[in-house]
């Protein structure tokens, strides 16, 4: 099977999760926001690191760079306050290719026995 290899956006499996909560916030602020006439904001504070990790892939060890994104998302309305936090990067690489963009790719996919 074929190792999953995508440019870094919000729109890759990795950050999906963090997009989706955006989203979300967004489209609950928007209907609040509508109903009610009062104003909101969102707050979106990402932390970016890589940790070196060692995996095992076809009885050799592999070194590669795990991404960590530690986000928080901060809903304001003007005297409500909402807020989540999560973090996304176990299982995937990231490198840069040859044009200069973030490439991710998941460790974890399933190895091809050819």
């Amino acid at each position: 099977m074929k190792r999953k290899i995508e440019n870094l956006n919000l729109d890759s499996e990795l950050l999906k999760p963090m997009k989706t909560k955006l989203e979300s916030s967004i489209d609950t602020l928007t209907k609040n926001a509508i109903l009610t006439g009062k104003e909101a904001e969102i707050t979106l504070k990402i932390n970016v690191s890589v940790t070196k990790k060692d995996r095992e892939f076809n009885d050799e060890i592999q070194e590669y760079l795990q991404p960590n994104y530690d986000y928080q998302i901060s809903e304001k309305i003007k005297e409500a306050k909402g807020s989540y936090k999560g973090f996304v990067g176990f299982n995937y690489a990231v490198t840069i290719n040859d044009n200069s963009e973030v490439i991710v790719q998941d460790v974890n996919e399933q190895q091809s026995l050819f």
